[in-house]
């Protein structure tokens, strides 16, 4: 192996100069040979696309032409998800007319769009205030869009403030799509009697649910922050926390291009509108959190202060939803990846320490699990399998075909370990038996990952100067989906 090649290491966590240099860097406008290719790729046609396009991906032919990469690329992976979506949605309307009891969570046959899957209703809301998100989308990815086109040898922006910049526009975002909603802002209204409660009390009022939302109302109340608008945009703006830090993972597996590009991705993902003023944000926050810093912390020359930081996040994160510890598991593959396997002892127990501390409080977290599960056989718990599937098509968006086409390129796959381990988990313990688009919300970033993937894989070993092209087009589609999402919420 020759030094450039042990420069470019996935397991260094650090970027070759030339990915980030003045006049070579990639990240924005496309150019690298990996990603010249991308566009054969998803056409199947094996000329270069270095010859038919120019520097901003345009083609060189006559005025007016359409692009072959995107007719066989965003249009078809579009497409095709809205085939895997019809297709579950009418699954899930056929168990609907055969009178198929979906559980006793509360979401019945014929209630909320395809019979219970999703909390929506009709008509949607249309005022003055659903014009917001997409204003604010619009001038999003047009300030991408700008930047993606700056003058050849200019740097691209650091990655750092790029991370800030995505916080501000998720936040922003988001508290945009509260607006539009009939939900609003506010908090949900179980939550509120927290501030006002012992914290003692609320452990012992916790039975067969985590008590970590409960436990940051009261925490919100000490600070003065009370009220449902309020106690919901904090938990809107923790939330949304949920984008950079789901970046500095994504930097550190599968380096800086594609993590700048996955950004606009995470930001105007169709899942937004489930996450606006809900606690199941937080947990998502706390939990790309643990994985952040137990990925990054995995990095050759970090201590093993990381790996307990990770698991202790990781143990608060199970105190909030009880299949998102089970993130764990993307932290324990990236360990391997990295050579790193002791970590993982590290890890563990920084996980048990929440936990073993609410146990000495009163509150046994196993006795909530066992409480809060139920028998997979039990409550036709097996049919729900179809509409979780067809919540986490819809929260997710066509940028997960793209996802599903390039998972086997992507050196992110410990992500997707993760996210599938905890799904795995939440359906064997009967946790998924409706609400997914809420009590999924930790997973849903991971799993469109793969979708800035570089096609075909780059030729060096580790190669950090190419990655997938932003998808537009899949973007704007997830963000006017993530609209249409939130004029259909029903108040409560």
């Amino acid at each position: 192996m020759n030094a450039a090649d042990t420069a470019s290491r996935p397991e260094s966590g650090a970027d070759p100069p030339r990915a980030d240099t003045p006049g070579t860097d990639t990240s924005a406008t496309g150019t690298s040979a990996g990603e010249a290719g991308d566009a054969d790729a998803d056409t199947g046609s094996p000329s270069s696309a270095a010859a038919r396009a120019g520097p901003a991906g345009e083609p060189s032919g006559r005025p007016g032409a359409v692009p072959r990469a995107w007719l066989g690329g965003q249009a078809g992976e579009a497409a095709s998800w809205v085939l895997v979506t019809a297709v579950l949605a009418g699954v899930t309307a056929l168990l609907a007319a055969s009178s198929v009891a979906y559980s006793a969570s509360g979401l019945a046959a014929g209630r909320g769009i395809a019979w219970g899957t999703l909390p929506l209703g009709w008509p949607p809301r249309l005022g003055p205030s659903t014009l917001l998100p997409p204003v604010a989308a619009a001038v999003a990815l047009g300030a991408v869009a700008l930047t993606a086109r700056r003058r050849k040898g200019l740097p691209a922006p650091p990655f750092g403030p790029l991370l800030g910049l995505s916080y501000v526009a998720s936040a922003g975002w988001w508290l945009a799509l509260g607006v539009a909603s009939r939900r609003g802002l506010g908090a949900p209204a179980s939550l509120l009697a927290a501030a006002d409660r012992h914290p003692s009390d609320l452990l012992d009022a916790a039975s067969g649910r985590p008590p970590g939302p409960e436990l940051l109302v009261w925490g919100l109340g000490q600070l003065g922050i009370r009220g449902a608008t309020a106690v919901g945009v904090a938990f809107t703006l923790i939330g949304a926390l949920v984008v950079p830090l789901v970046g500095l993972a994504v930097r550190s597996l599968c380096h800086t291009p594609a993590a700048r590009r996955l950004l606009p991705v995470l930001v105007f993902a169709p899942w937004a509108p489930f996450a606006v003023a809900g606690p199941d944000a937080v947990t998502a926050a706390v939990a790309a959190a643990a994985v952040a810093v137990g990925v990054v912390g995995s990095e050759r020359g970090r201590s093993a202060w990381w790996a307990l930081g990770a698991g202790l996040l990781l143990g608060v994160s199970g105190l909030f939803a009880y299949p998102a510890i089970w993130l764990g598991v993307a932290v324990a593959a990236a360990y391997f990846v990295r050579r790193r396997p002791m970590l993982n002892v590290i890890t563990g127990a920084g996980a048990l320490a929440p936990l073993f501390a609410l146990r000495l409080a009163g509150y046994s977290w196993p006795e909530g699990l066992a409480r809060a599960g139920a028998d997979l056989f039990d409550h036709a718990a097996l049919t729900w399998l179809v509409p979780d599937l067809l919540a986490v098509s819809l929260c997710c968006g066509p940028a997960l075909a793209r996802a599903a086409r390039r998972v086997s390129m992507t050196p992110g796959w410990p992500f997707l370990v993760g996210a599938a381990a905890a799904a795995l988990f939440a359906l064997l313990m009967g946790l998924a038996a409706g609400g997914v688009e809420a009590s999924w919300l930790p997973l849903f970033p991971w799993l469109v990952v793969p979708a800035l993937a570089p096609r075909p894989r780059p030729a060096l070993p580790g190669d950090t100067s190419s990655a997938g092209r932003l998808p537009y087009g899949l973007v704007c589609a997830g963000a006017a989906l993530a609209t249409a999402l939130a004029a259909l919420l029903p108040p409560g």
